[in-house]
Parts: structure tokens; sequence; C-alpha cells
């Protein structure tokens, strides 16, 4: 049995935080102490997003014969990969004290915008699961289709570099990316800085957007998941 168990995890993004600091701080000449912070935050939050989202396309698949057995409420299959997720994401933030102490990055009473910031993540993502699986599990395309778009995502969104350095006529990558909003949401209080208004209102409609599509969805779609399976 594996003595670390799921901290292998957190110690391969460790590895990997240290590895793409020094290389893309000094590609992108942003070598300040600042962009190790904000590429660790980065790198942990798309882990988190990205993962929930590329599980949840699969995972009524998976559950089948337990689908077909049992009258579970469907929710509960996703509320499993987010909480799998979840947790694999408070893992990787014991990277989080080692990076502050080594760029003495300031932390302030900001940080306590984190959990509105993740409450409002976290309702979208569970919303988003349930969307993406029912519609994957109707058609089993879909899956590997939702994974390229979100591999396509991580470097259109500001994770490996920051959106000041964007020219002004590319700021459209991150005027009409949502992950953009989420990621800035969720990073700035850990920077000390205040998320702006723009930031949580995008954030905060497409939140109340996706829980009314995937309550919908699942109220039409309920009784024909079994078949699909």
């Amino acid at each position: 049995r594996s003595v670390l168990g799921p901290f292998w995890i957190t110690i391969s993004m460790g590895v990997t935080i240290s590895a793409m600091g020094p290389l893309y701080g000094s590609l992108f000449s942003s070598g300040s102490e600042n962009f190790i912070m904000h590429l660790t935050l980065g790198m942990i939050f798309w882990a988190f997003l990205s993962a929930t989202i590329n599980e949840s396309c699969g995972i009524f698949n998976e559950s089948a014969s337990i689908i077909k057995q049992s009258d579970l409420p469907l929710y509960l299959y996703i509320l499993r990969v987010f909480y799998r997720q979840f947790m694999i994401m408070l893992h990787n933030f014991i990277i989080i004290p080692f990076v502050i102490f080594f760029t003495n990055t300031s932390v302030n009473l900001d940080i306590l915008l984190f959990i509105p910031a993740i409450v409002i993540t976290s309702i979208s993502l569970i919303s988003t699961g349930m969307i993406l699986a029912i519609f994957c599990t109707r058609y089993r395309d879909m899956g590997p289709v939702v994974q390229s778009v979100v591999t396509l995502c991580f470097f259109i969104t500001p994770i490996i570099w920051t959106s000041e350095q964007l020219p002004k006529g590319r700021k459209e990558f991150v005027d009409y990316n949502i992950f953009y909003y989420f990621m800035e949401m969720l990073r700035k209080p850990l920077m000390g800085t205040v998320p702006d208004v723009t930031i949580w209102f995008y954030t905060i409609i497409t939140s109340i957007i996706m829980l009314m599509v995937s309550t919908l969805v699942l109220t039409k779609y309920r009784s024909r998941i079994v078949y699909w399976l």
C-alpha cells in the first residue's frame, strides 16, 4: 500500500509548480514573486475545476449498475465527484503556505472573501456537472469533446500567464472567458486583493443560470437516463 496516498498528487503538483514557476516567469518576463503565487493558485484551482468537469461527463456510465438497481438521487453521483476533487484541492492547499513563505506574499482579511467565492463556484460546478453528465450519457461522443474544450481553455485562461500580458487587441480571451472570472474570484482573495464587482456579477449570474438549467434538464430527462445506460 502507498504510504503517502493522496499526498502523491500534492507532491506532483508541487514539483510541477516548482518547475513551471521560474520557466514561465522567464518566458513571459514575469519573474516577480506575485507570478509564482498567481501560477500556484491557478494550477490548483484549474485542477479542481477541470477534473470535476471532465469526471462528471462519465459518472453516470461508470455508476450504471448502481443507478439501475437503486433509486438514489442523481445529484449524489455528481456530489461524489465534486467531493473527491474538493478534497484533492484541499490537499494541494498544503503547497500555498510554502509559496507564501518563500515569496513573502501578503495575506490580509480579504482572504475571507474566498468563502463566498468557493460557494459560488461550487454551485456552478455541481450544476454544470449535472448538465454534462446527462448529455454525455445520451451522447457518448460528447465526453471527449468536453475534455478537448477544457484542455483548450487551459491555454486561453490566465493560469500560466496573466491578463495584464495580453495586448489590447486580444482582451477577448478574458472578457468572454467565464473561466477567467471564476479563477480571478477564487485567486484574488488569497493574493490579498478584492475581486472586482464585475467578477462577482458574472460568476453569480452564471451560477444562477447553470442551477436553473440543470434543474430543468434533470426534471425533463431524469426518467430516461436509466434507459440510456
